[in-house]
């Protein structure tokens, strides 16, 4: 065997063997919902990471991963609960915002008081959109 052989070899072993943890996690995630499902994101990030060589983002996803002892679903559902109201009374606070800035008439403070609510409206749609 030549050593180009031997390196296009060693090349092709490493790329399989540092993408069959992205394969196996992408695949294993059936989980619908809950812990079960956000451990199996963690995993599929931290296989991400080691793929990566992204030590800083392996150091955080581990310590999440951790911290997976103390999730329970009803926990976050109730997690999920308290954000759709906080992002609640946000629409609301917004679109208080946006009438007394009609009122004023200034162009200026409408604008902002409606990226303001466009905003809020945005976070509670992807709070919505989340799984569990």
């Amino acid at each position: 065997m030549t050593f180009r052989a031997w390196c296009i070899r060693t090349v092709f072993a490493t790329a399989v063997a540092a993408s069959a943890p992205l394969v196996l996690a992408a695949d294993s995630c059936e989980q619908p919902y809950g812990c079960a499902a956000k451990r199996c994101r963690i995993d599929a990030e931290i296989a991400r990471a080691k793929a990566k060589g992204d030590a800083r983002a392996l150091a955080r996803l581990e310590r999440a991963r951790g911290e997976m002892i103390h999730c329970s679903d009803d926990g976050l559902k109730q997690k999920r609960k308290v954000a759709l109201e906080q992002a609640q009374r946000r629409i609301e606070r917004s679109e208080a915002e946006l009438e007394k800035a009609q009122a004023t008439g200034n162009a200026k403070k409408i604008k902002n008081a409606q990226r303001r609510l466009d905003s809020a409206r945005h976070a509670l749609a992807e709070i919505q959109n989340s799984p569990l």
